[in-house]
């Protein structure tokens, strides 16, 4: 038709290669991988084509060329899909802290609850994986990690050892170290190690019960954790009164030196208040001065009801030793008693989390990523024709030239369209329009 500008506008229908009954998924078998990378190095820009690659190497368990394709296609674009293979193949390759944050990124980058409740199992679990590797890490490491001050403000509270005859109360190891490391905590001129790094370390080096209230073994461990201070202690049976005693020391990492002792007694109801006058004795000895609004923080109680406690306690320990399912149900029977138990509340919820995750295979998060892969191998990429190779098909003109300089940019793959209009398969085209302009003659 002859437009009032001055030029032709011609309606072109071309024909573009749909999902046809022969298109694949986004999984790469390794007999594909040598045409993607031939493909690779005509278009190393092409983002999805790096995905595939990229999750091509995870699945063939070449994970270097996975992380150095992926990480290519983060730079282009960064997807869930591509952050989740990148993660998969840092796992492979034993790089856990490198995976964790792979992870995380992918978590950003999540479009559905579903992605991220996933995310957040592997989170989980993975964590207490990293951090015994960490642990190992460090043991082995000892001699540079001892040459090497650590953070002047970092601390570090060990498990407490309990020196009396009640098994009911040993579980008190785990909850009065928690209750120190959190009032310790509420300090900000301090820096305190979390308590699940503690008891890593700890699981790694195995001290023993008596070498965890000595101070070479207390420097040791400090040391290993990057922590200038460590707060340890111990809880006894009183001879005399039935009463409960707690005794506490912080020691000097870099030399072993005691710089503060802390100890109180009296009756198991008043274990609290107990536990509370050796944090503020320590403190005092340690040289930091506190503001009534620290002051009150500290003096809080998480509960008021030592059976409450006990059960927390007793949940922590079954953390530690990786049995879920008993924490949470210690932790909400903690709850149970004492409704405004805020620490053992979210206990609970997290030991279900853990539990869920350590039940999950990983499996479940390459198919998760796979399938937020799959509409990148669809018609839109590279299972889809190239425009621009329609347009050389069927109008190789100047209009076809304005075409390819348009589309350049979209990453599709080159197409099948020619071989299927030879064969005249219906089942393998759809039909959409190309509106081409081109110059009067």
């Amino acid at each position: 038709m002859n437009h009032p500008g001055g030029r032709w506008i011609v309606f072109l229908s071309v024909a573009i290669v749909g999902c046809a009954p022969g298109y694949r998924g986004p999984d790469v078998t390794p007999a594909e991988l040598p045409s993607l990378e031939a493909e690779r190095a005509r278009r190393p820009t092409d983002h999805q084509l790096l995905l595939r690659l990229g999750a091509g190497y995870y699945r063939a368990e070449r994970y270097d060329l996975a992380v150095d394709v992926l990480r290519a296609a983060a730079v282009l674009r960064p997807t869930f899909a591509g952050a989740v293979f990148l993660g998969l193949s840092f796992e492979g390759q034993g790089r856990l802290d490198s995976a964790l944050v792979a992870y995380r990124g992918a978590s950003a980058l999540a479009g559905s609850g579903a992605e991220r409740a996933e995310l957040d199992a592997r989170l989980a679990a993975l964590t207490r994986l990293e951090l015994a590797e960490s642990a190992r890490r460090a043991v082995a490491r000892e001699r540079e990690l001892a040459a090497t001050p650590p953070p002047a403000n970092a601390v570090a509270v060990l498990p407490w050892r309990y020196l009396g005859a009640n098994p009911e109360l040993a579980p008190l190891e785990k909850g009065i170290a928690h209750l120190i490391l959190t009032d310790l905590s509420k300090v900000p001129s301090l820096v305190l190690l979390e308590r699940e790094r503690v008891q890593a370390l700890t699981d790694e080096i195995r001290l023993t019960a008596a070498q965890r209230v000595e101070a070479a073994s207390g420097a040791r461990s400090g040391r290993l954790l990057r922590a200038a201070r460590v707060v340890q202690g111990s809880l006894r049976d009183e001879a005399r009164g039935g009463n409960l005693r707690l005794d506490a020391t912080v020691v000097a990492t870099q030399t072993g030196a005691i710089t503060a002792r802390g100890g109180a007694s009296d009756r198991l109801a008043e274990l609290f208040a107990v536990q509370k006058r050796v944090v503020f004795d320590l403190l005092r000895q340690m040289g930091i001065t506190l503001s009534a609004a620290e002051r009150q923080a500290i003096g809080e109680r998480p509960t008021a009801d030592l059976q409450a406690f006990l059960a927390f306690s007793r949940g922590l320990d079954a953390e530690d030793r990786g049995d879920f399912a008993t924490a949470a149900s210690q932790f909400n029977a903690a709850a149970a008693r004492d409704p405004s138990f805020r620490a053992a509340r979210d206990r609970a919820a997290a030991a279900v989390r853990l539990g869920a995750a350590a039940a999950r295979p990983r499996t479940e998060l390459v198919g998760l990523a796979g399938r937020s892969l799959a509409p990148l191998a669809g018609p839109s990429a590279g299972r889809a024709i190239s425009l621009r190779d329609a347009i050389d098909v069927v109008a190789p003109s100047s209009g076809g030239r304005l075409g390819r300089r348009t589309l350049a940019r979209l990453p599709l793959a080159r197409s099948r369209l020619t071989e299927a209009l030879r064969q005249d398969d219906p089942t393998a085209v759809g039909i959409g329009e190309i509106i081409i302009v081109i110059p009067r003659p």
